[in-house]
């Protein structure tokens, strides 16, 4: 028989050009798909020429036969290293500026709602993946924590709300801080329910829960807003301890070492937020309820310490989130809990400490480094920007033990320190040496030392170096964090008569 003269059929299934390029399952839906439409991308289909059948179409010709500007339009709309493209950017910006427009009118509350809801989260997903994202994982660690972590979230978000919701409830409130925008905060607290519920629909349905990454994401997500972001905080024990028990029945209960760089940095970001949430405010010490895990925690530690997974690397470089040694954070944390109940110290743990204190402050005495770079590694200014970090753990944590041994201490924030003590020298270098260092004001883990440092302080100068240090971290991190630590040090400065 001849062949049919019928032209060719067009395909019935096709997907975006966007889900077809990246290979991924398309919903069809137009004029957005799913995918596009949560990624923040710009969704294109395909042409008639494109949906021809390709068993009857013609031969294409091949790649070296196009002109360069031929090949240039060839190219598929993929995502750039950064997690976005020129046009996805374009977009985003177009959508961004539109969002802040004063000439748009919004007719009501609810309208004002609804448009939020719907048009917006493109523009803040986008925002979470360029600029919240970034602010969360260490400056120096191995490139497969970074991009490793981000990819799976965009790929896992696109099915699951739960993660999807925690994603939009951290950004919406990370530009809540930067554009002092109520319905951005509103927003939020919207999208963390939302979030809250789809975990209590993924729980019901799904199965070996602690094999579930998308689970494990959005509840540290959550605690993540919880700290960062405003009005979860007391919800953060609880995205804790499901963090623990998720990482309990994963890790712990298993015999073997970690071996997927998300594995650690969901270890070392728990550890982090429990040492964030025990420490909590020195002047509120009992704002938040937590009962200190020590069992996970030396688990956990002793877990880390046999889980090089990039070997003859230095540690910040095998570090996704803590970036100093973790054994510093377990003496800083157990020094201030001491601290926060100074009459029932008990005199031989109290020497313990200051044994174990006595060799990192001959670290400092001596300006040595805590952590060894590789001959293959270069260092660069984020090794002396952890350095410096962990020296000012050091430092509040020698001054700590001083007050508690000398009978000074007593509930609540510490004591003016002495003016001219080494503890205080040495971080006033530290402070100033990084003064106009913005790798150093946008490093999280110097949040929480700068902070209690400035309770030590007592002269203006000191006082106001501690301001402008928290000032700019503020500027480089708009955390919620760092607003109420600030807050908490100038109402204690203002209740000490030092003034503003």
């Amino acid at each position: 028989m001849g062949k049919s003269s019928q032209p060719p059929k067009l395909r019935t299934k096709t997907g975006c050009q966007i889900c077809r390029n990246r290979k991924k399952k398309c919903d069809e839906a137009r004029p957005a798909c799913q995918r596009c439409t949560v990624l923040g991308l710009r969704c294109e289909w395909p042409t008639e020429e494109d949906l021809v059948d390709r068993r009857h179409a013609p031969k294409r010709p091949s790649r070296q036969s196009f002109s360069p500007q031929q090949q240039q339009q060839q190219q598929p709309l993929d995502l750039s290293r950064d997690g976005s493209s020129s046009v996805g950017n374009e977009i985003v910006r177009i959508a961004h500026k539109s969002w802040i427009d004063p000439r748009i009118c919004l007719w009501s509350e609810s309208a004002a709602h609804q448009v939020l809801s719907r048009d917006l989260k493109p523009v803040i997903s986008r925002h979470f993946i360029d600029r919240y994202y970034g602010l969360l994982i260490l400056p120096n660690c191995h490139p497969e924590y970074y991009w490793g972590w981000i990819n799976e979230i965009q790929e896992l978000m696109v099915e699951h709300e739960s993660l999807q919701y925690s994603v939009l409830a951290n950004a919406a409130s990370h530009i809540h801080f930067i554009d002092a925008s109520s319905q951005m905060q509103e927003l939020a607290l919207t999208y963390y329910s939302k979030a809250l519920r789809g975990l209590s629909e993924l729980l019901a349905k799904a199965s070996r829960l602690e094999n579930h990454n998308g689970l494990l994401m959005s509840v540290m997500l959550l605690y993540l807003h919880g700290c960062m972001g405003r009005g979860t905080y007391t919800d953060i024990p609880r995205h804790v301890n499901a963090a623990i028990r998720i990482l309990t029945l994963r890790l712990l209960e298993r015999p073997k070492q970690i071996s997927r760089p998300f594995d650690r940095l969901a270890v070392e970001s728990v550890l982090y937020q429990v040492f964030l949430v025990t420490t909590g405010s020195w002047s509120n010490p009992i704002d938040i309820e937590y009962r200190f895990d020590s069992h996970f925690w030396l688990q956990a530690e002793k877990l880390l310490a046999h889980s090089t997974l990039f070997p003859n690397r230095s540690m910040s470089f095998n570090s996704p989130v803590l970036g100093i040694p973790f054994t510093l954070f377990r003496l800083a944390l157990s020094i201030r809990q001491l601290y926060q109940d100074p009459h029932g110290v008990d005199l031989q743990t109290l020497e313990e400490y200051k044994a174990d204190l006595g060799n990192w402050e001959g670290a400092v005495l001596c300006d040595q480094d805590l952590d060894c770079v590789d001959p293959d590694e270069t260092p660069n200014c984020a090794h002396q920007v952890y350095k410096d970090a962990a020296y000012l753990y050091i430092l509040n944590a020698s001054m700590l033990i001083e007050q508690l041994s000398q009978g000074l201490a007593k509930p609540g924030p510490p004591q003016a320190h002495q003016v001219d003590s080494w503890q205080l020298n040495k971080a006033r270098e530290i402070l100033l040496a990084h003064q106009d260092d913005d790798e150093w004001a946008r490093c999280f883990i110097g949040n929480w030392p700068a902070y209690t440092l400035g309770f030590f302080m007592s002269t203006p100068e000191d006082i106001d170096l501690v301001r402008c240090e928290m000032r700019r971290r503020w500027n480089f991190m708009q955390f919620g964090q760092i607003g109420r630590f600030t807050t908490d040090l100038e109402t204690t400065w203002t209740r000490r008569g030092y003034g503003v």
